[in-house]
C-alpha cells in the first residue's frame, strides 16, 4: 500500500525514520564485529592473522564495492523487498558461518554473503530517507548516520559477551538472528504515491555549454510523444504570458490532457515558455528507447567524471582513508590484548569509539551546513588528526586507560568523514553526474576496506612488530589528508 505524499516531513515519515535508524543500527553491529570476532577465529579455527584478516576485509569491502548492484536491485524490487532480502541474506550467511570450520568458509559466508546483506540495508537507508524528507532531510540523514555510530557503540561488548557465553559458533548464530530484525524494519517501508499519469521535470536553462551538450541525457523525453487537447492549447497560450507556470496551472493541463488529444508533433517548442520550464511525460512513451538513452547517459557521465582531476584526487584520498581506517579498526582488539588488556577490556574500546562516532557524525553534519566552513577543510582536519593519533598510538597504548582515551579521540575525529562524503561529491561534480560519482567513490572505499586488514597483517608477519601496523594506518590517513588538500589546490 502506497503512502500519500502529504506524509513528507511528517506523519508516516517518522515511522520511516525509525525503520531507517534500525536498519543502520543493526547493520552497524555486524559491520563492526569482525575485529572482536577475529580473536575467537584465531583461537578456534586457525592461528594465522594474515588469513583471518580476509574475513573482516571482505565483509568491509562487500558493503561498498557492491553498492551499484544494491542500487540496481532496489530500483527493480523496491525498498521494502530489498531490506527484507538484506536481512535474510545476513541470517543465511551467519547461520552457515556458524557451521564453518575453515577460513575460506567464513570468508564466503560471514564475509561475502553477510556483507552483501549489509550493503542492501545501507542502500535502502539512503534512499527512503531522501524520499520521505525534504525540509528536514539534513536532520533525518544525521539521525540515520548516528545509527551506524550506535552500532559501533554496541558491537564490541555484545560480541565479546556472546563469545564468552556461546563460543564462536553460537555467537555467529545469535548475531544472524539479531540481523534478521532488518526484515522487521524493512516490512514497514511503504512507497510514496507517484503521480498518476504524468510527470513534470523542471529544467534550469541558465547552464553552461557542457550542460547544453548533455541536454538529451537530462530530458529523456521526445516532443513526438506529446499530445494536448484544444483546451490545453488555450491554457498553454495563457501560460505564455507568465515566465514560470504555477503548479496549479500545470495540473489543469494534465486534467484537460486526458479528455481529448491532438498531435503536436509539428509544433516547435524551442521558444515556448511552457516547454522551457516543464516537459510532460506520457505513459505511452517508448520504454525501450528511454532505457537505451539512460544507459548511454550513465556511460557519458562515467567518462565525464573521470576527466575531473579534483574528483580523482578525492577518490585517492578516500581510498587511503579506508585503507588506514580498516587496518586500525580490525586489528584494535587483538593489538590491545598484545599490550596487556583483557579480551573484555579490548572489546570495550569499540564502545569508546562509538561514543565519539555518534558525536562526530552529528557535529560534522552541523559544521558542513555552515557555508563559512569549506568541506575540504573539515576533511583535511579529520583525516590529518586521525592519522597523527594512529601513528602515535604505539607510544601510549601500554595501559587500558590510555587505550580508552585513544578510542574516544579516534572515534571523534575519524568518523566525521562519513558525513562529508555526500556534500563533497555534490561540490565536485555536476548534479546529473552524482549517481555515477557516488558509485566510483564507494568503489574506492571498497578497495581500501578490502586491502587494509590483510596488508597490515602482512606487515606484522614480516616485521613481527605489531606497532608497525598502526604506523602504516596512520601514514595512510596522513597521505589522505594531503590528498584532500590537493583537491583544494588543483583547478
Amino acid at each position: 500500500m502506497e503512502v500519500s505524499r502529504a506524509n513528507v516531513d511528517r506523519g508516516y515519515a517518522w515511522v520511516i525514520l525509525a525503520a531507517a535508524f534500525t536498519l543502520q543500527f543493526v547493520a552497524g553491529i555486524l559491520a563492526y564485529s569482525p575485529g572482536v570476532m577475529n580473536i575467537a577465529v584465531l583461537e578456534e579455527i586457525e592461528n594465522d592473522l594474515t588469513k583471518t584478516s580476509w574475513i573482516g576485509s571482505i565483509n568491509f569491502g562487500t558493503c561498498t564495492l557492491l553498492g551499484p548492484v544494491a542500487g540496481l536491485i532496489q530500483s527493480k524490487a523496491g525498498s521494502r523487498i530489498t531490506a527484507i532480502v538484506g536481512g535474510a541474506l545476513t541470517l543465511v550467511g551467519m547461520t552457515v558461518a556458524s557451521f564453518c570450520k575453515s577460513i575460506l568458509g567464513l570468508v564466503l559466508t560471514y564475509g561475502f554473503v553477510s556483507g552483501f546483506g549489509i550493503c542492501l540495508a545501507w542502500n535502502v537507508v539512503g534512499v527512503v530517507t531522501g524520499q520521505y524528507f525534504s525540509k528536514r532531510q539534513a536532520t533525518a540523514f544525521g539521525v540515520c548516520i548516528a545509527g551506524g555510530g550506535m552500532g559501533l557503540f554496541v558491537a564490541g561488548p555484545l560480541v565479546r559477551y556472546l563469545l564468552s557465553q556461546y563460543n564462536l559458533s553460537g555467537a555467529l548464530l545469535i548475531l544472524g538472528a539479531i540481523e534478521l530484525h532488518m526484515c522487521v524494519a524493512g516490512a514497514v517501508l511503504r512507497p510514496l504515491q507517484q503521480s498518476q499519469s504524468s510527470t513534470v521535470v523542471n529544467i534550469d536553462h541558465s547552464v553552461d555549454e557542457n550542460t547544453d551538450n548533455d541536454h538529451d541525457c537530462v530530458q529523456h523525453l521526445s516532443t513526438n510523444d506529446l499530445h494536448m487537447s484544444p483546451e490545453s492549447e488555450e491554457m498553454a497560450l495563457e501560460i505564455e504570458k507568465h515566465p514560470k507556470p504555477s503548479e496549479k496551472e500545470i495540473t489543469s493541463i494534465y486534467q484537460l490532457q486526458s479528455e481529448d488529444t491532438i498531435d503536436l508533433t509539428e509544433v516547435s517548442t524551442a521558444d515556448d515558455p511552457l516547454f522551457n520550464h516543464a516537459f510532460i511525460s506520457s505513459p505511452q512513451q517508448d520504454v525501450k528507447k528511454s532505457r537505451i538513452k539512460s544507459n548511454i547517459c550513465h556511460v557519458v557521465s562515467a567518462f565525464r567524471v573521470l576527466k575531473e582531476i579534483r574528483f580523482l584526487i578525492y577518490n585517492l584520498s578516500i581510498m587511503l582513508w579506508t585503507l588506514g581506517e580498516s587496518a586500525a579498526v580490525f586489528h584494535l582488539p587483538y593489538y590491545a590484548q598484545q599490550k596487556g588488556s583483557s579480551p573484555d577490556q579490548a572489546a570495550t574500546l569499540f564502545t569508546a569509539m562509538g561514543v565519539g562516532s555518534v558525536f562526530s557524525r552529528v557535529v560534522a553534519g552541523m559544521m558542513a551546513s555552515d557555508t563559512k566552513i569549506p568541506y575540504m577543510i573539515l576533511q583535511i582536519g579529520f583525516t590529518g588528526i586521525s592519522g597523527v593519533l594512529l601513528m602515535l598510538f604505539p607510544l601510549y597504548s601500554h595501559t587500558y586507560n590510555t587505550q580508552m582515551v585513544f578510542g574516544i579521540l579516534y572515534g571523534t575525529y575519524s568518523q566525521g568523514t562519513n558525513t562529508l562524503v555526500g556534500p563533497i561529491v555534490l561540490a565536485l561534480v555536476t548534479l546529473k553526474d552524482v549517481p555515477v560519482a557516488y558509485g566510483l567513490v564507494y568503489y574506492s572505499m571498497g578497495v581500501g576496506y578490502i586491502l587494509g586488514p590483510p596488508v597490515a597483517s602482512w606487515i606484522f608477519k614480516l616485521s613481527m612488530v605489531y606497532d608497525f601496523t598502526y604506523v602504516f594506518a596512520g601514514t595512510c590517513l596522513i597521505f589522505s589528508s594531503i590528498s584532500a588538500a590537493l583537491v583544494s589546490i588543483v583547478r
